[in-house]
């Protein structure tokens, strides 16, 4: 349950305060958060910057949804009316442009705090007092790193600043800043953060940025830029980073942080997995960052349930569904091994066929914690989430008349998710608690494992580190002589990504950052996707030109900052 909420709403009430002054000639402005009223106490500051922390929470609470522009995931909103994937609309003004404006929104309201903090702080005398608004400064660089470099990954050179923007003159004045600057300067806050923050946190505290957030997110920034300068053909710089990646990884590394449940698969019908991602396992130490949501009845619940739950478990839409691409990287228990890939046919006793539960036996445990296939059960839910009812129901695809199956809603391409959808009741599918993960241990260890891998190929440790992953799943260790050379050892990497972090929302970054959707679409043919039957659901890049292509690593800046302020470019892609 999200630890941050009451004090989201101390916002709220500060705002409100001063109406109810007496002499109604020498009011405060209650529009803003005046300093006449506001910046007085350590717990003023507290209040402020946990609402940087509810404008962050709106930039990354629907991440997920970026899977669905990658090739395992099916998300309604990457797709045309003509069902097609349409890479183009993602980085549009439409899909996924309103992130310019909600980074923004954090930006500017992380630097009024840090302006007003370091005001307060020339007036405390305490150690106590000292020390936390020293920390709350951290948090707030933090934070404010987080969404510079949501930035500059999807658009590249942004405008850059660190003060608070005094209205819509002063932010028409702004050109795009390098990325490189801006980048060095996300490490800077990155490393600020490091050297103030606590490692943990307890009690209402918990959630809250980290040391090991900040080495975190320093490494995964330091690992991108790596990725994105051994495409451009600077290898010098790609080496520095990397190098530097590593050695922000190695700090988390070296803590020997266990994963939840020390990783143990739990049961094949039940795996540990599938519960990590339930909101009374959140603040588990695997958890390194995520953003926080209170639920239910607070305003401010998370959509986990409506987004990746179906119609039987309290009246879910199915927005995001697993496609049988997802289901053939699902590795056999038996060997390691991947098993012969699925047909796609409407005969369910047919050997292999998509629609025959039988092809899905002795699979990797996450396989099941995270999708539903025909002939899998889930617990129903009454529609308003509230109620476990006493029957579970079947998944069938082809049938949702959600009374002798499971009712899968629009859903084309023959399978649901398990993975993040309750199975308890007491909470609207729009009202959940669910923390949402930006950063686990695993990514950690596989971003680090990629790291040095680009330095000097895989080395023992990182074998373990991958081993301890597949553990969980119930699979066998990696063949060591079979992934000894760097190539072969980034595919087990990438395979590990792909099933340990699906819904997660990473795929569509490492896909970008790799610069693998010409290797994964390749033109002019594309992919078309079908459904676990055989029938064909969308094209995917079919007959794209390489504007398309360009299109998908670089986004449009929003037509409307640039008609209302001329310094602002186009990215060459979308003019």
């Amino acid at each position: 349950m999200n630890r941050l909420h009451k004090l989201y709403i101390l916002v709220g009430l500060v705002l409100m305060s001063a109406a109810c002054t007496q002499d109604l000639l020498d009011q405060v402005p209650t529009t803003q958060l005046s300093a006449d009223l506001f910046w007085k106490t350590t717990a003023d500051a507290v209040a402020a910057v946990n609402g940087v922390y509810e404008a962050n929470r709106t930039t990354f609470d629907r991440d997920y949804y970026f899977d669905g522009a990658g090739e395992f995931v099916h998300t309604r909103g990457t797709s045309n009316n003509q069902g097609s994937f349409s890479p183009s609309a993602l980085g549009s003004n439409g899909n996924f442009g309103f992130l310019w404006g909600d980074c923004y929104r954090t930006i500017n309201r992380a630097n009024y705090v840090l302006g007003n903090i370091g005001q307060l702080r020339a007036t405390v005398t305490a150690p106590t007092d000292i020390a936390l608004l020293d920390r709350l400064v951290a948090e707030t660089r933090f934070l404010r790193a987080l969404n510079y470099f949501r930035l500059i990954d999807l658009w590249g050179d942004v405008p850059y600043f660190t003060n608070k923007l005094n209205g819509n003159a002063e932010a028409y004045t702004l050109a795009r800043a390098p990325r490189a600057a801006v980048k060095d300067s996300i490490l800077a806050d990155l490393n600020y953060a490091a050297s103030v923050l606590p490692e943990v946190y307890t009690g209402d505290n918990l959630g809250r940025a980290s040391k090991l957030a900040a080495w975190a997110f320093s490494g995964k920034v330091n690992l991108f830029w790596a990725s994105w300068m051994k495409n451009e053909g600077n290898a010098a710089e790609a080496q520095k980073h990397f190098t530097a990646a590593a050695a922000d990884f190695k700090k988390i590394v070296d803590k020997n942080i266990p994963l939840f449940r020390n990783g143990d698969p739990g049961p094949a019908d039940n795996p540990n997995y599938w519960h990590l991602f339930q909101y009374f396992n959140e603040y588990d130490p695997e958890i390194i960052f995520s953003v926080q949501f209170g639920g239910p009845l607070l305003s401010q619940g998370e959509e986990l349930s409506r987004d990746f739950g179906n119609r039987n478990t309290g009246f879910g839409q199915v927005w995001l569904a697993p496609t049988f691409r997802l289901a053939n990287r699902y590795q056999l228990t038996s060997t390691g091994d991947f098993a012969p890939p699925l047909v796609l046919s409407r005969t369910t006793t047919l050997t292999n066929s998509a629609t025959n539960p039988k092809s899905y036996e002795g699979r990797d445990y996450r396989m099941r914690a995270t999708m539903v296939w025909d002939g899998q059960k889930m617990v129903q839910l009454s529609t308003d989430g509230l109620t476990v009812l006493p029957d579970s129901l079947p998944f069938k695809f082809g049938n949702r008349d959600g009374v002798t199956a499971i009712n899968y809603d629009g859903a084309p391409a023959g399978y649901v998710f398990r993975k993040w959808v309750r199975q308890t009741g007491g909470i609207n599918r729009s009202d959940g608690p669910q923390d949402i993960y930006l950063m686990r241990l695993p990514d950690v260890w596989l971003m680090y494992a990629e790291a040095v891998n680009e330095i000097s190929g895989p080395t023992p440790e990182l074998f373990t580190l991958l081993n301890r992953i597949r553990r969980r799943g119930n699979l066998p260790a990696l063949n060591a002589a079979k992934f000894a050379s760097q190539t072969e050892f980034f595919k087990a990497i990438e395979q590990e990504r792909i099933i340990e972090l699906v819904g997660e929302g990473q795929r569509f970054f490492d896909i970008r950052r790799w610069k693998k959707a010409e290797e994964i679409w390749p033109a002019p043919s594309g992919q078309v996707l079908y459904d676990t039957q055989g029938t064909r659901v969308r094209d995917e890049f079919v007959n794209a030109d390489l504007r398309t292509y360009q299109r998908y690593y670089i986004f449009q800046i929003p037509p409307s900052e640039i008609e209302v302020n001329s310094k602002i470019t186009q990215n060459v892609p979308w003019l």
